[in-house]
C-alpha cells in the first residue's frame, strides 16, 4: 500500500472492507475489529489514523507486536500481513486480513461480524464450523501411559526455561493446557499433538507411524546415499537427533569483522532447525509418509507430505499471510518456545542466510508434497564484511533491505529484477529504493528506464550524507 492509497482511504473512509483505527487502539479492540473483518470478506485495517481522517504516527508499533496480539486473542486463527507505510504525517501500519473460511472469535461475547461502519453480532446464516484439525484429535485406543516420562520431563523443563506457569502445573492441566490430552468419555487420553510430542517409540509406531523422520547423507550429488538413519521419535527428541547428525559432517568458516570474530557454518544450526520445525508443522498429519531430510556437501533439502496453502506458491511465500495446517501442534510448540505464533520461521531463514553471504532458502512445491532446499555454495566474505559494517554504523537491517543488498552483490540490477526478488509490486519497491539510497546504501546508474542499482562501496554513518557517487 503506498502513501497515495493511505491518504484515498483516509478521503473515502471506512467501506465493507475497510477499518480505520487510531495508534492507541487496544490489543482486544484490534483483534475484534480483525475478526469481524475475517468473518466477511477479509480487507485491510489502518492502525495509525485519527477520528477526522488525518495520520498520527503509529511508528511505536512493531509488526511483531502486532501479529502476536491477534494470534494469541483469536486463539490462532488471525495472521494477518502487515505492512509498514510512511506518510508525510507518520507511519500507518496496514494490516491485510484474508476472509476467514470458518467462524473466528476474539474474546468472550459472540462473534463479531464488519457492517461497513460498525462491528455487529455475526448472522447465524454466515455461521461456518472450523476445520477439523488432525493434530488436535484424540486418540481413544491410547493411554496416558503412552507418554514417555522422559520426554514429559524435557518439555517442563523448557517450560520452566521461559518462566511459564505451566512448568509448576499439575501434570494433567499440564498436558490439556498443551492441547496433548483430551477427555473422552470420562477418562483423559493422549492427543495427536500429545504423541508427536512425548509419545513412546512403540506408541508412536502403532498409532502415528507418519512420525518417523528418514535422514540420508550423500558424498556428492549422486542419488544413492552412504549413511541412512530411520527416526521414530518425538519431534523434540528427533530434533536433538538430526542436529547431531548434521552437526557431525557441518563445518564453520571463521571471519574477523573489526574487532569481532564472526562463524559461517556450511549450515546454519538456527536456519536448518527452523525448516525442521516448518516440516512438522506445516505437513499434513493425515498422509502416511514420513519427513525426509538429505545431506549433501553443497545443499541440505527437507521434504514433506502436504502442498503449500491455496494461493501461496514458491515465489510469494515471503509475503503470504502463514497459514495454520496445524493449529494445535503449532500452539504447543509455541508454548514451549520451539517456534513463533506469528509464523516467522521463513523470515528468519531468509534473514540468517542473507546476512551470511548465502543464497536465500529455495521451495520446490508439488500438489502434495514440499521441498525446502539449503544451499551451501560457499559465502561471500566481502558481503558479510559490508552488510556487518552497514549495520554497526546504521542500525539492524530489516529484511526488505538485506534482500536487495544479496541481489546487488554480484553487481548492478534494474529496479525490475530487484521487485522479482523483493515479490513486491513496484511502486513499493521504488520506495524502499529510494530509502535505502537516501540512507546511502546503494547509488544508482543510468536514467529512466536504463537505471540500475549497485551497493555503495562503503555504508555511512547513520545521518551521514549519502554517498552520490556513480
Amino acid at each position: 500500500m503506498t502513501e497515495a492509497e493511505v491518504y484515498q482511504a483516509l478521503l473515502e473512509g471506512p467501506d465493507e472492507r475497510r477499518v480505520l483505527l487510531g495508534a492507541a487502539v487496544a490489543p482486544e479492540a484490534l483483534a475484534r475489529y480483525a475478526a469481524g473483518l475475517a468473518n466477511r470478506e477479509g480487507g485491510v485495517i489502518l492502525v495509525g489514523v485519527r477520528p477526522a481522517g488525518r495520520v498520527e504516527d503509529a511508528s511505536a508499533l512493531e509488526p511483531l507486536q502486532l501479529t502476536h496480539v491477534l494470534h494469541e486473542l483469536s486463539g490462532g486463527a488471525l495472521l494477518p500481513h502487515v505492512e509498514r507505510v510512511e506518510t508525510a504525517e507518520g507511519v500507518v501500519w496496514a494490516l491485510h486480513v484474508p476472509k476467514s473460511p470458518f467462524v473466528v472469535s476474539a474474546g468472550p461475547g459472540p462473534a463479531p461480524y464488519w457492517d461497513g461502519t460498525r462491528l455487529a453480532a455475526l448472522p447465524a446464516s454466515r455461521e461456518v464450523a472450523a476445520p477439523p484439525d488432525p493434530t488436535a484429535r484424540p486418540l481413544p485406543e491410547a493411554e496416558l501411559d503412552d507418554l514417555d516420562p522422559a520426554e514429559l520431563v524435557r518439555l517442563q523443563d523448557r517450560l520452566r526455561e521461559r518462566g511459564s506457569p505451566l512448568a509448576e502445573a499439575a501434570p494433567l492441566e499440564r498436558l490439556r493446557a498443551l492441547g496433548m490430552a483430551s477427555e473422552l468419555e470420562g477418562r483423559w487420553v493422549p492427543t495427536v499433538t500429545g504423541l508427536l510430542l512425548a509419545g513412546r517409540p512403540v506408541a508412536l509406531a502403532r498409532l502415528v507411524p507418519q512420525t518417523e523422520v528418514s535422514f540420508y547423507r550423500h558424498e556428492g550429488d549422486d542419488v544413492d546415499y552412504v549413511f541412512r538413519e530411520d527416526l521414530l521419535r518425538p519431534i523434540p527428541a528427533a530434533l536433538e537427533r538430526l542436529r547431531e547428525l548434521i552437526q557431525a559432517t557441518n563445518r564453520f568458516h571463521p571471519l574477523t569483522v573489526g574487532l569481532f570474530r564472526v562463524e559461517v557454518w556450511d549450515f546454519d544450526v538456527e536456519v536448518y532447525r527452523e525448516g525442521l520445525l516448518n516440516a512438522f508443522v506445516h505437513r499434513d498429519w493425515a498422509a502416511h509418509d514420513a519427513v525426509q531430510v538429505h545431506l549433501h556437501p553443497d545443499r541440505l533439502e527437507i521434504a514433506n507430505p502436504g502442498g503449500l496453502a491455496p494461493g501461496m506458491t514458491p515465489e510469494n511465500i515471503l509475503r503470504h499471510p502463514p497459514h495454520r495446517r496445524n493449529p494445535t501442534l503449532a500452539a504447543a510448540l509455541a508454548r514451549l518456545g520451539y517456534v513463533e505464533r506469528a509464523g516467522q520461521g521463513v523470515d528468519k531463514m531468509y534473514r540468517l542466510m542473507l546476512r551470511y553471504g548465502k543464497e536465500p532458502p529455495e521451495y520446490r512445491a508439488w500438489p502434495h508434497a514440499v521441498t525446502l532446499v539449503l544451499h551451501n555454495p560457499g559465502f561471500d566474505a566481502d558481503f558479510v564484511r559490508w552488510v556487518s559494517e552497514a549495520q554497526e554504523r546504521q542500525g539492524a537491517f530489516t529484511l526488505d533491505y538485506l534482500i536487495v543488498a544479496a541481489a546487488l552483490r554480484r553487481g548492478a540490477q534494474p529496479t525490475a529484477a530487484l521487485a522479482r526478488a523483493l515479490a513486491l509490486g513496484p511502486a513499493a519497491t521504488r520506495k524502499l529504493l529510494a530509502r535505502m539510497q537516501a540512507a546511502g546504501l546503494i547509488v544508482p546508474e543510468g536514467q529512466g528506464r536504463g537505471r540500475r542499482w549497485r551497493l555503495a562501496p562503503t555504508p555511512p554513518e547513520r545521518g551521514a550524507p549519502p554517498n552520490r557517487t556513480g
